[in-house]
């Protein structure tokens, strides 16, 4: 499946008729590369239009019509519309991934990066913020930065569009390639622009989240009632729950299976922890068609032998920008006591689809 960062965005144009290129003053073409979560080529033309409200130029074998830029999300100052869209796209080769990220509940990351193709950096987004991380390889940690700024040969505002696009899409990585892949040639430009610079991208979506430590707090005796104290030890987007569920789990035997379906869509789970007196819930949110959806557990009471948790759901806005991907998002929490069954709640307190469940 074709994967798209702007989805209905993709120019669909044919070869026009032989004709004289008028392009425009000060041109310059400035290209994204993107790999993996998203596979095309984003490219900004940047000129100025003489004498009129059109011009042309050709790009690679297409001849692309000039006109005044157009409201878009991705329009930044000094370019121009091509065919009518803000940007010129066509889709990448197929790339091997140049990394696994794994993020740990003590804020580091773990970067896998088998070398090729070379990294120069590495970026991570949990869908509200943006991090550099420290390192290339092993454990590190990340730096609160301002997106992509400074990242490749984007400009600070190309940088700023994409950087927005990515957001609200969940736990997402960024591994900014050293030199674009050699399938992907810069484009043959007629006239040719003063300046051409172009920046690869490899979008690792789905960064799961694992326990910072294997070893669980020390059991205390259940409450007999009101809030209960609660810890988020993993979440992700890649669960095998293919329908809204939550599992409850007080045994060794009960978390390793519920472990196996929160990881069963990746590689490299980590091994359960013990409950040790506690309860493990796990909320299953069921597959989504796209990236931008989440779950997180933001409140915790019980009543007797009875929990009912709070859940604070991610869903993308109308229009929004997300990784054409499925997930299945989830998030595992470990609450202090022991229970025989749960209510997941939103913050109305209405019961969530499937939003019960019985322990194991």
């Amino acid at each position: 499946m074709k994967k798209t960062l702007l989805p209905g965005l993709l120019l669909s144009v044919g070869l026009l008729s032989a004709c004289t290129m008028t392009g425009p003053g000060n041109l310059k073409v400035h290209e994204a590369l993107l790999y993996g979560g998203a596979q095309e080529r984003i490219v900004w033309v940047y000129g100025t239009l003489s004498g009129g409200a059109a011009g042309s130029l050709k790009l690679g074998d297409v001849t692309a019509d000039l006109r005044a830029q157009v409201e878009d999300p991705v329009a930044v100052p000094g370019t121009l519309s091509v065919n009518g869209k803000a940007t010129y796209r066509i889709p990448t080769s197929p790339l091997s991934p140049p990394l696994n990220v794994v993020r740990r509940a003590d804020g580091t990351f773990e970067i896998t990066a088998p070398g090729t193709p070379a990294l120069s950096a590495v970026y991570f987004t949990d869908g509200t913020g943006w991090s550099k991380l420290s390192g290339l390889a092993g454990p590190v940690r990340g730096v609160a930065v301002n997106g992509l700024q400074g990242v490749g040969q984007l400009t600070d505002a190309e940088a700023g569009v994409l950087s927005k696009a990515l957001l609200g899409q969940g736990a997402l990585a960024v591994g900014v390639l050293a030199t674009p892949p050699a399938a992907d040639a810069p484009l043959a430009v007629e006239p040719a622009p003063s300046e051409y610079r172009r920046t690869a991208l490899y979008i690792l979506p789905n960064v799961a989240t694992v326990p910072g430590s294997l070893r669980p707090p020390a059991p205390t005796a259940p409450p007999s009632g009101g809030t209960v104290s609660f810890s988020e030890l993993a979440s992700g987007t890649q669960s095998g729950a293919g329908e809204a569920t939550v599992q409850l789990a007080t045994t060794p035997a009960a978390a390793r299976a519920l472990y196996a379906t929160a990881y069963a869509r990746q590689t490299g789970a980590p091994a359960a922890p013990d409950p040790n007196g506690g309860t493990l819930v796990g909320v299953f949110l069921g597959q989504r068609s796209t990236g931008g959806y989440g779950v997180s557990i933001v409140g915790a009471r019980a009543s007797g032998d009875t929990l009912v948790l709070t859940a604070q759901l991610r869903a993308p806005a109308p229009g929004a920008i997300t990784t054409q991907a499925l997930t299945s998002p989830w998030t595992i929490v470990r609450v202090e006591g022991t229970y025989r069954t749960v209510t997941v709640v939103d913050s109305q307190g209405q019961p969530l689809p499937s939003g019960g469940g019985s322990v194991r």
